[in-house]
């Protein structure tokens, strides 16, 4: 008995460490297979290439737009910290279908994100994320930081209705695949990786993101996937009604611009 134990033992440690090395891969991914922009296009560019009728819809990804400095300066986190740290804000479950929803204090939710890659066992229905869903609580404060935010002047077909939602997560937090209309976001700081679909990727909607690039990606049948690794400055097109999963390589602070009919 004394044996196996010692040998059960062994082999935790043994997957402890492949986890942890798997990781570590993921969080150095560097590759990209969408197209890629390096400087802005005119409206009729983007139509023609990415956002036109929705058959012929693909992602595209911006590299190293200019953000305007005041608005870096005021998105620094200790600056956040000092100006903004007892506001409470609105953090949901960060599994596909968002159930649950708490209110927390965004000094408390930084420090939980700042210990979150020690837990990338976690399940996303238990883990805990902030990206917009602020209706129910007083957030001028935060809209008087967005104005100072220069979104993205694209249209895609009668998508031409934009709205700014904020982001804030530790290393491997995300959001596992699900899918709505079509937008833009921007990483201000820190990188994420994308991960985006036509078709329904094989994944369970409790999981993170992280799990199923561990256990997932490569181990199970997927559909063509395009995958981008997104560094400050950079944005991503993601078309309408494309399945889509991210993953945050870094403590991430990002900008989505959702368009509406």
């Amino acid at each position: 008995m004394k044996e196996y134990l010692i040998f059960l033992i062994f082999l935790n440690c043994i997957n402890i460490v492949l986890t942890i090395n798997n990781v570590e891969k993921i969080y150095s991914l560097e590759t990209c297979n969408i197209p890629e922009e390096f400087s802005l296009i005119t409206q009729r560019e983007f139509s023609h290439r990415y956002g036109g009728k929705q058959t012929l819809t693909t992602p595209v990804v911006f590299r190293q737009l200019p953000i305007n400095k005041q608005f870096l300066n005021m998105m620094q986190l200790d600056s956040i910290l000092k100006r903004y740290g007892n506001k409470y804000i609105t953090v949901t479950t960060a599994n596909t279908y968002s159930y649950q929803k708490q209110y927390i204090k965004l000094n408390d939710y930084i420090n939980l994100q700042r210990q979150s890659s020690a837990k990338i066992t976690k399940w996303g229905n238990e883990t805990l994320y902030w990206f917009g869903d602020d209706l129910l609580n007083d957030q001028n404060w935060l809209n008087q930081i967005l104005r100072y935010y220069k979104s993205p002047a694209y249209t895609v077909d009668d998508f031409i209705q934009p709205s700014l939602t904020f982001g804030m997560g530790g290393q491997g937090t995300g959001v596992p695949f699900h899918f709505h209309g079509p937008g833009f976001q921007q990483m201000i700081f820190g990188r994420k990786r994308w991960y985006l679909s036509t078709e329904k990727p094989s994944f369970d909607p409790n999981e993170t993101t992280i799990q199923w690039a561990i256990e997932k990606r490569f181990k199970t049948k997927q559909p063509f996937l395009y995958e981008c690794t997104l560094n400050p400055g950079d944005m991503i097109f993601f078309p309408n009604l494309w399945w889509h999963a991210t993953l945050n390589l870094d403590f991430a602070i990002f900008i989505s611009t959702f368009l509406s009919l």
